[in-house]
């Protein structure tokens, strides 16, 4: 199908195969054997909602026709969030917004936008050339530059309202209503019900892991009252429903939302020997000396390689109330200016969050540390501790290589650790290992 030939009610099916026509990205028979589900999502959610008895609402319940979700599971870099990305901007439902959540808004449909860049390819390189040390194959090309923009769907105000946001800052905004629910008798159910009073139908979250504690302890109760109001569930994880929170403190009380899970959505695994990601990494080294003229171009052409786009520059970040500023931003990829990230009131806690929030993150302009910056050399060390231990992708140019760039006598020993971590972070082998947000 041709682009041009695509209307505002195409259906997930119909918009791939118009980006693969229009040479946007490749065809892969893994992410094609996934569109009928989101097909078949798309043309119930394309229908006015069916009405929730009050008994089945007040029980816990789901409606007889309720709408079964989507649990989307797969190796990293295989298209899972650039699929419901697809699906989520073909719908033809407003956006939900809350007060205080800073969900990414859903860019216009088919462009590069704020597609996730862990999950993009398609046809035709960015920037300037660089040397490959993967298997040859094209990458997505930047927003305007060929990439055809599908129509955004006209969005029907009887249809309800769909929520895109990524799993950890979901998550994160359900810890914040909570503490605004002190003194109701069931808070999650209250929530909820807000959620459904203002129109949320479908949920489409990306990267379900679940790692903390606070979160698998709501987690039951809030997935049974969701799916009770009729809440669709689209989700993508590295791990299938049976594996979440594995060995994690007091599990036997998470094994309600699993079921919850295999009960309400259609658990589907995607298949593929190609880790689109990894080959995106790998086109380019991901440590740059020294900080010349030409510096800060290389980073840029790793941003937009790795699908980064200009939506949000000059933006920022907010962690405990502190603003952080970013050169780029989007799901899952970050872009920090050094001064920004590693000077100032930073701590661990930011580091942690910006850990669990992003796979791969851009750092611009590390300097050589001496004796007179041991505060920020230490704050660069916590944070490759950090990426390192989360597996975060870390691209960055420097002054100089790894083992030279601490030259003080305080945190010699210290360094040594943080120098050898920042050689391991460059190998295939550790940009190729799953994020642990």
């Amino acid at each position: 199908m041709d682009a041009t030939a695509v209307t505002e009610t195409a259906t997930p099916s119909q918009r791939y195969a118009a980006g693969v026509a229009h040479g946007d990205w490749q065809d892969d028979p893994a992410q094609r054997a996934v569109l009928a589900e989101l097909d078949r999502l798309h043309a119930a959610l394309s229908q006015p909602p069916a009405r929730t008895g009050a008994l089945q609402r007040l029980f816990g319940r789901a409606q007889p026709d309720a709408i079964p979700g989507l649990y989307l599971w797969g190796g990293v870099g295989r298209g899972k969030t650039f699929l419901i990305d697809l699906f989520a901007d073909g719908l033809p439902l407003e956006n939900f917004r809350t007060a205080g959540v800073t969900d990414v808004p859903l860019p216009p449909s088919g462009r590069g936008g704020d597609r996730s860049p862990s999950e993009r390819w398609g046809g035709g390189d960015s920037g300037p050339a660089m040397p490959s040390c993967a298997p040859s194959g094209p990458l997505l090309p930047l927003a305007g530059e060929g990439v055809a923009t599908l129509p955004a769907p006209t969005h029907d105000p009887r249809l309800g309202r769909k929520r895109r946001t990524h799993f950890h800052r979901f998550m994160r905004s359900v810890h914040e209503e909570l503490r605004a629910q002190d003194g109701e008798r069931d808070p999650l159910a209250a929530i909820v019900r807000g959620w459904r009073a203002k129109g949320l139908r479908v949920l489409v979250l990306d990267e379900f892991f679940v790692t903390d504690i606070g979160d698998a302890m709501v987690l039951a109760r809030l997935l049974e009252r969701m799916f009770a109001e009729g809440i669709v569930l689209v989700t993508t994880s590295n791990i299938e429903p049976a594996g979440l929170y594995r060995d994690g403190l007091q599990r036997a009380r998470f094994l309600p939302a699993i079921a919850l899970l295999d009960q309400h959505c259609h658990v589907r695994e995607m298949v593929s020997d190609t880790d689109y990601r990894l080959r995106a990494l790998t086109r380019s080294p991901v440590y740059r000396t020294p900080l010349d003229g030409e510096a800060d171009a290389w980073l840029a052409a790793r941003w937009h390689a790795l699908g980064g786009s200009d939506r949000h520059r000059d933006g920022g970040i907010v962690i405990d109330g502190r603003r952080i500023a970013v050169r780029g931003r989007d799901p899952g990829l970050a872009w920090f200016d050094f001064d920004a990230i590693c000077e100032g009131p930073r701590g661990a806690s930011d580091y942690i969050e910006v850990a669990r929030e992003f796979h791969t993150v851009l750092v611009g302009g590390v300097p050589v540390f001496d004796g007179s910056r041991d505060d920020a050399a230490r704050r660069f060390v916590t944070m490759v501790d950090e990426f390192y231990d989360r597996h975060v992708n870390l691209v960055c140019t420097a002054a100089a290589e790894p083992p030279l760039l601490y030259t003080g006598e305080r945190l010699a020993a210290t360094f040594e650790r943080t120098a050898s971590r920042l050689i391991e972070m460059r190998s295939a082998e550790y940009l190729a290992s799953e994020h642990r947000g």
